[in-house]
């Protein structure tokens, strides 16, 4: 936990910032106490690592109205000598207070995940630079809270990500379709691209974008060709390979929409020829990026969505551990729902095999008999999804903790919510 967390550069602003409940005097106190130590804390957090001090400030950030909630309930301002029990409710109130401010979207649970894992890097920090003030035994419990939330001691089994040598995860996902497209999609962009008033591609340009990601279309405003021809869309996206991915180097910091132009996000030539520690941290995190993007960015207009997420987020869990899923049980799915529920279920299933599909085509799953995602990928979908807050939500909690790691059916993933 702790540094190594601050590749995540998915912030939506400060977490905690103006939220109710806090108490001017302890924002305060906590601010000043912290402003104290920041120096020292960024130097401890600082590895050498492209952004890794800009990383340790946004963890402050993230850390002060936690230890503002602490300081509300305790008398004493000391932070560097902290009660485990009243740490723990802290975090656990901020934590809430973010899902609930923000809603349970994936960019909110991964700030949520940030605002454990930056209390959790204070607390090695303190110890680390022997700036603890308590007693040993305090020290220890505290971490021991953080460590059994690493560890899945929550009632789940965390994703055990292989250890897997930089230059060989480089070249596995430099292999990966995913990166070969954004790759394309990047260099062509180049110095930049214009774009209209909402962000989005220039018609005239759909087709060469389009063509990057393997995709055949043309930017117009007639109907498509019934004759088969290449197919005309009215915006870049009608070409859902090519939104998601446009989306995805977004969220990853890799391009930059401003008013009228496209351009490359300040360091992200890293993606492109990068050393290989800096390469293999864009792709980890784009790939991240774009799980999130096609998974879990849902339609509020179509509440079935969430359904289909949760059959997804199962399915790439369940891959993700040394037992894989069978694709059979998936495909049962209709067989085991509820009489009046067995279309519904067949029609969601399907949507979902076919997403899922989607996604082995990229190289991010593969489906024979089992599903399995490839070793380099499991970071990934463990940094995306494996995530309590995101599967409560998802109703999925209980889903996938079991020592056979079968993937849950649409029927097991919640009720069936049709609009």
């Amino acid at each position: 936990m702790g540094k190594n967390s601050k590749n995540r550069r998915q912030d939506k602003g400060p977490a905690g910032k103006n939220r109710p409940g806090a108490v001017s005097l302890s924002s305060y106190r906590a601010a000043r106490a912290l402003d104290a130590l920041a120096p020292a804390y960024v130097q401890w957090f600082d590895d050498g690592s492209p952004g890794a001090g800009a990383a340790a400030l946004q963890y402050l950030k993230l850390i002060e109205p936690t230890i503002s909630r602490y300081l509300e309930a305790s008398a004493a301002p000391d932070v560097t000598n902290l009660d485990p029990a009243r740490l723990a409710n802290a975090v656990a109130e901020e934590v809430t207070a973010t899902v609930r401010a923000q809603g349970p979207e994936a960019a909110e649970a991964e700030q949520a995940a940030l605002i454990v894992d930056s209390v959790h890097s204070y607390l090695e920090f303190l110890s680390e630079t022997s700036r603890w003030t308590g007693t040993a035994e305090r020290l220890a419990e505290a971490l021991d809270f953080f460590d059994s939330l690493a560890d899945g001691d929550n009632g789940q089994e965390s994703i055990e990500v292989p250890d897997i040598p930089e230059e060989q995860a480089v070249e596995a996902f430099a292999e990966l379709p995913l990166i070969q497209k954004a790759t394309a999609l990047l260099r062509w962009i180049g110095d930049g691209k214009p774009v209209t008033g909402t962000g989005a591609l220039r018609l005239r340009d759909v087709e060469e974008a389009a063509a990057c990601v393997g995709v055949q279309a043309k930017g117009g405003t007639k109907k498509a060709d019934p004759a088969g021809g290449v197919p005309i869309v009215r915006s870049m996206y009608e070409v859902p390979l090519l939104a998601d991915i446009w989306a995805a180097l977004e969220a990853a910091e890799l391009i930059e929409i401003k008013p009228t132009k496209v351009v490359p996000f300040e360091g992200s030539e890293h993606f492109l020829s990068g050393g290989v520690a800096e390469q293999l941290d864009e792709f980890v995190l784009f790939a991240s990026c774009f799980l999130n993007q096609t998974v879990l960015r849902l339609d509020p207009e179509e509440p079935w969505e969430k359904t289909i997420a949760a059959l997804q987020v199962s399915v790439l869990l369940a891959a993700a551990r040394p037992e894989a899923p069978l694709v059979e049980r998936v495909l049962a799915a209709p067989d085991q729902a509820p009489e009046e529920e067995k279309a519904a279920a067949e029609l969601l299933t399907k949507v979902a095999m076919g997403r899922l599909e989607e996604l082995a085509e990229l190289g991010l799953l593969t489906i024979d008999t089992h599903f399995r995602v490839p070793p380099a990928l499991i970071r990934c979908v463990a940094d995306t999804f494996d995530y309590p807050p995101l599967l409560a939500d998802l109703g999925l909690e209980e889903s996938v903790d079991d020592d056979e790691a079968e993937a849950p059916t649409a029927a097991d993933a919640g009720s069936l919510v049709l609009p």
